[in-house]
């Protein structure tokens, strides 16, 4: 098996940037049963529980152990990726909203403490602007993940379509700060993030459960011949979506989901969550609902994407980048279940 480089650990593709950087649920709810519960549309219930989490396997870095017991309580996770469809709709609302200004290709939060949220001029963002409306490219646009999202952008994404939809938001702009009593949408947590991804099963590699294998058939991802357990009769870039422009990313929901209902969470785009990363913080003690370090230079990112290997994808797989990165970064949204 290959070594990791530190280009591999580093989420981001402008390994410029990266250099010089230092590197609330109630009880009622944590025991509801996956047939009570009725999700908002286009979510999957993740029943509460505890679950092991990290690198049974002992294949990636130290980072990914020791493995843990981590409590969760239950929540709803997105099926899918968010897209950039709905980025529009939403960017579009807070525009008419005076929630963002749009300076050149720059989007950015008005409110609070104003951070880049999207570049419009980045190659690989599908989302447009004509000085007054957003819209999608031609191509690989419309049902595609929405990628090139700063941790901000994702963050202030869940504001806005939580206000949208008559929610409270969890987030405020003044410190980035969340509050978890909140009924609006959310990032999830790491710990969130790998249960929901894990589907209910044990010590898997993958997301799902009837095999530790990986292929073209499953997951749009690099395959190569690294990783024994990589197994596709083609190698490289998935054949069905490596052409045109970048992202070689593929439409949300082109796989087979996991026993939760949920797609892509191996491949396609990274998705931020709401941690700061930690290298050591495996290593601390396990709290219920855990939500990462207190601080942090950067945020955990999780699911691998089109242009990284098999190892990348493995549930138990963790990556960073800095917040106000972007490249190949996407994110799905998490909502709490309401008492």
């Amino acid at each position: 098996m290959l070594a990791y480089s530190a280009v591999q650990r580093w989420a981001g593709s402008d390994v410029a940037e990266a250099a010089g950087r230092p590197v609330a649920l109630s009880a009622a709810a944590a025991g509801t049963s996956l047939a009570n519960v009725e999700p908002p549309a286009e979510m999957a219930f993740i029943p509460a529980g505890n679950f092991q989490m990290g690198d049974s396997f002992g294949e990636g870095f130290p980072d990914e152990l020791p493995v843990h017991t981590v409590s969760v309580s239950a929540f709803y996770m997105g099926r899918y990726e968010v897209t950039n469809d709905e980025m529009v709709d939403v960017l579009q609302w807070a525009y008419r909203h005076n929630r963002i200004t749009v300076t050149g290709a720059t989007v950015q939060n008005v409110a609070g403490d104003p951070r880049d949220l999207l570049n419009l001029n980045e190659t690989q963002c599908r989302i447009t602007w004509d000085g007054s409306a957003f819209a999608l490219k031609a191509e690989k646009a419309s049902g595609y993940p929405c990628v090139e999202v700063t941790w901000y952008g994702a963050v202030a994404f869940c504001s806005f379509r939580s206000e949208m939809e008559g929610l409270t938001p969890c987030y405020d702009f003044l410190d980035w700060s969340c509050d978890w009593s909140a009924n609006g949408y959310r990032l999830s947590t790491e710990a969130e993030w790998e249960k929901a991804a894990r589907g209910g099963a044990a010590g898997r590699r993958f997301p799902w459960s009837d095999t530790d294998t990986i292929q073209h058939a499953r997951a749009n991802y690099l395959s190569t011949a690294d990783y024994a357990y990589d197994t596709s009769p083609t190698r490289g870039l998935h054949p069905d979506y490596a052409d045109g422009d970048i992202p070689y990313t593929s439409p949300v929901g082109s796989f087979a989901p996991n026993a939760y209902g949920l797609y892509d969470m191996e491949g396609n785009s990274w998705e931020w969550v709401w941690d700061y990363y930690a290298t050591h913080y495996y290593s601390e003690p396990s709290e219920k609902d855990s939500r990462g370090p207190a601080s942090g230079s950067y945020r955990v990112v999780r699911s691998g994407r089109w242009g990284y290997d098999a190892s990348n994808c493995r549930v138990a797989g963790r990556r960073f980048a800095w917040p106000t990165g972007r490249k190949p970064v996407g994110f799905r949204v998490a909502l709490s279940v309401s008492p």
